[in-house]
């Protein structure tokens, strides 16, 4: 999933979570939301990785 898609579910679910839900619901969203920012954590640490390559190339 691209990043800006990522993040964007990610505020969906924020906004989901801020209202009352039930507890199995809520535990359904927490866990997406962990895997979430776990994928985007990586997608920036990879292009972080491929700026500093691109940098010691010049």
């Amino acid at each position: 999933m691209e990043l800006e898609k990522s993040m964007a579910r990610l505020s969906e679910i924020s906004e989901q979570m801020s209202g009352e839900l039930p507890l199995e619901q809520s535990m359904k969203l927490y866990t997406e939301a962990v895997g979430l920012v776990k994928q985007c954590k990586e997608y920036i640490g990879e292009a972080k990785l491929t700026i500093e390559r691109l940098e010691a190339a010049e």
